[in-house]
C-alpha cells in the first residue's frame, strides 16, 4: 500500500471511531451509541439518556458550588471537607479531616461530591445521614441532610458567645457563612436567658428540606432559565431579562404566593408590622427593616454606634487592634446579626425564630425598643 493511501485509511478509521463521542458531545446522535459501553449509556448516550446529565451540569455551571471558587484557598485546616470536592468525599468516608492536612490539588464541589454514579450505577446521594449540629441538635429532613452536612453553623453559640477582646472578632467569626440548617431547625443563634423560642413548620412539612425548594422546577415548556432551580440551587435569577423567583415549590402550600413586582421578594405578608415603619409588608422586607437597625447606609445602626463600632458608617466591617473587652451583649448582637445575614433567606427559612432572635438582640442593645409584637 502506498504511503498516501495508508494515511487516508488511518484517518478514515480514526474519524469513524470518533463519531459516537462527537455525537455525544454535540447532542445530535441518534439512538444508542455503539462506541460507548452499554453500562455507560444511562448517562452518556447521545439521545434520551436515563439521567439528564448534560442538563444538570448546565445548571451546575451557574451555581455557587462552581462559581464561588473557594476551593483554592479553603483546602486545609478542616475547611476542605466542605469547600473542596476531594475533602467532602474523604469526609463522608473517613470522618473529620486532620486540621494539619490539606488538599494539594483542590477542585470545586461538583457532580461526584454529592453523587457516586461510578460506584452505585445511579445518582443516589453520597450521604443522607442525619446531621448533628454544632450545639448537639439534630437536623433530619430527608435528602436535605446532604445539604446540611455543610450548610450549617460551625460554632455552638452558647459556648462561643462571651465577652472577648475586640481584636478577636473578624467578619468570618461566629456561625460562619452557611448556617441555614440551624435556622431552619430554629436553633443555635444566641438565645437570651429567660426568653422562649419557637419555630416555623418548614422543617416538619417539607419532606426533603433544602432540595424540595431549591431544586424544584416548574412543569411544562419554557418556565425558567438555567439560573434557577435544579442544580443551580438558586431561588432567584434572570428569566427573559427580568429578575424572577422560582415559586414552583412554594405554591404547593402557599397557593396564592406571588412575587412582589419589580423585586425578588416573596409576596407573603407578615402578620405584624415588625419593623415599626407603619405598615405590614412582605416578611422579607420586615426582616430587612429589623436588620437595618443593626447596620444601615446612614451609618446609624446599633453595630455602627458602639465604641469601637463593629461596622463603619459606610457599612464595611471595622477591623480594630484594640484589645478592650467587648461585653457579652455586643458579641451576641454581632453573632446573631452575622448569622441571619449569612443565612440569606431574609426570614423565609424560619420566620418566627428569626424575628424572635432579632427582637431580643435589638432590645439587648436598645432597651427602649418595643417588643410587644414579638412572635409567641
Amino acid at each position: 500500500m502506498k504511503p498516501r493511501k495508508a494515511i487516508l485509511v488511518i484517518l478514515a478509521a480514526s474519524f469513524a471511531a470518533a463519531l459516537p463521542l462527537a455525537a455525544y458531545a454535540s447532542g445530535r446522535g441518534e439512538g444508542k451509541d455503539p462506541g460507548i459501553p452499554s453500562s455507560c449509556q444511562d448517562c452518556h448516550a447521545s439521545t434520551s439518556p436515563r439521567f439528564a446529565v448534560a442538563g444538570a451540569h448546565a445548571r451546575y455551571e451557574l451555581s455557587g458550588h462552581k462559581t464561588i471558587g473557594d476551593s483554592a484557598y479553603a483546602n486545609g485546616e478542616g475547611c476542605q471537607k466542605c469547600h473542596t470536592n476531594e475533602g467532602f468525599v474523604a469526609f463522608t468516608k473517613k470522618g473529620e479531616p486532620d486540621p494539619k492536612e490539606f488538599v494539594a490539588d483542590p477542585s470545586q464541589p461538583g457532580c461526584f461530591t454529592c453523587h457516586m454514579p461510578h460506584e452505585t450505577g445511579d445518582f443516589s446521594l453520597r450521604t443522607v445521614s442525619p446531621v448533628t449540629l454544632a450545639n448537639g441538635k439534630t437536623f433530619d429532613v430527608g435528602n436535605g441532610n446532604l445539604c446540611a452536612t455543610c450548610h450549617r453553623a460551625t460554632a455552638d453559640a452558647s459556648k462561643t458567645v462571651a465577652p472577648m477582646p475586640a481584636n478577636r472578632v473578624a467578619p468570618y467569626w461566629g456561625s460562619h457563612h452557611g448556617p441555614q440548617a440551624d435556622l431552619v431547625m430554629g436553633t443555635n443563634a444566641y438565645e437570651f436567658p429567660g426568653r422562649k423560642y419557637g419555630s416555623s413548620s418548614h422543617k416538619d412539612i417539607i419532606n426533603d428540606g433544602c432540595i424540595s425548594c431549591h431544586m424544584s422546577l416548574p412543569k411544562g415548556r419554557a418556565g425558567l432559565s438555567l439560573e434557577i432551580g435544579g442544580h443551580s440551587f438558586m431561588i432567584a435569577g434572570r428569566v427573559h431579562g427580568a429578575d424572577t423567583l422560582n415559586l414552583s415549590a412554594c405554591v404547593s402550600c402557599h397557593r396564592d404566593m406571588k412575587q412582589v413586582p419589580g423585586t425578588t421578594v416573596f409576596g407573603i405578608i407578615a402578620q405584624e408590622d415588625y419593623d415599626h415603619d407603619g405598615r405590614k409588608e412582605p416578611v422579607q422586607l420586615e426582616v430587612q427593616g429589623l436588620l437595618d437597625r443593626f447596620v444601615n447606609k446612614a451609618g446609624t445602626g446599633l453595630l455602627q454606634k458602639l465604641t469601637p463600632p463593629f461596622y463603619n458608617a459606610d457599612g464595611s466591617f471595622n477591623f480594630v487592634r484594640s484589645d478592650a473587652v467587648r461585653p457579652l451583649g455586643e458579641v451576641a448582637a454581632f453573632y446573631n446579626y452575622r448569622m441571619i445575614m449569612d443565612d440569606r433567606s431574609m426570614g423565609i427559612h424560619n420566620t418566627k425564630y428569626i424575628i424572635q432572635i432579632l427582637y431580643d438582640t435589638i432590645q439587648s442593645l436598645d432597651p427602649t425598643f418595643d417588643v410587644s409584637l414579638r412572635p409567641q
